[in-house]
């Protein structure tokens, strides 16, 4: 039996390669078939360039709360594709918990890069929507852009499925993860609230009707109406450039994982990519879900993971012991105690 490793990110500790590794090297002489994975947000600049080919250019921007950083986007097919991660310059892993603004921080560092690449002369800019720490409806970014040009094609690739405001809309789901208290949510739904009301005036299109409309704070409403970009979910397409339907056939067991797994997993994250994706090409092979914290286990395995492990112990968690090293070694040994291997 040759296990898939399809790996997502486990945010701010391991890359999806890191975390790829760290389940390879509990499985050390055995034949096993490595996919990093991003849904969108951390990692999707990266993965792709990985397997379609790509250059890296690096340009100075502004971080969320507007101090100016260095970050980099890819470059394929010879300069005629830009593919931007908006984790890149506008991401959550840029600030320290204490740093976290949700009602001020700014997109803007997302826009400047899609404005360099414009300068590139690309046609084509595939954007991942995920992993932000802005909830400005994409008003950055869009500050950010000149007029862009007739010929210029925008996809956006979002992590999550999430209404822009409403019941389950982005500043319920990850206001508070973003450092949004109470009050601060309800700040964050009229906003969303008006804008969508705005835009709707505006350009005649609902954004509370969109796919991944919620997706990075509302950016993904503002490429959708604004800029007429076209939604795809992110773990699709990664999925569809790693050829996960040929590769996943000829393997025995399917080791996705991230590093919170809850029910926002099932909103378009990459491990419920994987189990969508599996259960279409491979309907008898087993998805084990790998998690560096789990939170509502029974809705997971309701879906249809047939096993889903927390692999971090409760005391590290709560201590917020989490560091590379050891993240590792509870991936690795999560990975050998597996019944689905023992022989």
């Amino acid at each position: 039996m040759t296990p898939l490793l399809a790996l997502d990110s486990f945010k701010g500790c391991l890359t999806a390669p890191e975390a790829v590794d760290a389940a390879a090297s509990a499985l050390a002489g055995r034949d096993v078939c490595r996919m990093p994975l991003s849904d969108g947000g951390e990692g999707f600049a990266a993965c792709l360039a990985g397997c379609l080919g790509g250059v890296f250019r690096t340009v100075s921007v502004h971080d969320p709360l507007g101090r100016p950083i260095d970050a980099s986007y890819a470059l394929l097919e010879e300069g005629r594709i830009a593919v931007i991660e908006t984790a890149a310059a506008s991401g959550l892993t840029l600030l320290k918990p204490e740093e976290l603004d949700p009602l001020n921080a700014s997109s803007i560092g997302t826009g400047e890069l899609m404005q360099d690449a414009v300068r590139q002369g690309v046609d084509e800019i595939w954007i991942g929507l995920g992993g932000t720490a802005v909830m400005d409806c994409g008003a950055g970014l869009l500050q950010a852009l000149s007029p862009l040009p007739d010929r210029l094609r925008i996809l956006a690739f979002y992590d999550v499925d999430v209404p822009l405001a409403g019941p389950g809309g982005a500043p319920a789901v990850f206001g508070p993860q973003k450092g949004a208290d109470a009050q601060g949510v309800a700040e964050l739904e009229r906003r969303f609230q008006r804008q969508a009301e705005a835009w709707k005036a505006a350009y005649g299109i609902d954004p509370m009707r969109l796919p991944g409309a919620g997706a990075a704070g509302g950016i993904g409403a503002a490429l959708a109406v604004c800029l007429g970009a076209e939604m795809h979910a992110g773990i699709q397409a990664v999925l569809e450039a790693v050829r996960f339907p040929e590769r996943v056939r000829e393997c025995g067991l399917v080791i996705t994982g991230e590093g919170k797994a809850d029910r926002q997993t099932l909103t378009g994250k990459a491990p419920f990519g994987v189990l969508q994706a599996t259960r279409r090409y491979a309907p008898g092979t087993p998805v084990v879900l790998l998690a560096g914290k789990v939170e509502d286990r029974e809705e997971l395995r309701a879906a249809g993971f047939d096993a889903v492990i927390q692999v971090t112990p409760e005391e590290s968690l709560k201590n917020n012991y989490l560091d590379k090293s050891f993240a590792r070694e509870n991936i690795r040994r999560a990975v050998q105690d597996l019944v689905y291997l023992r022989d």
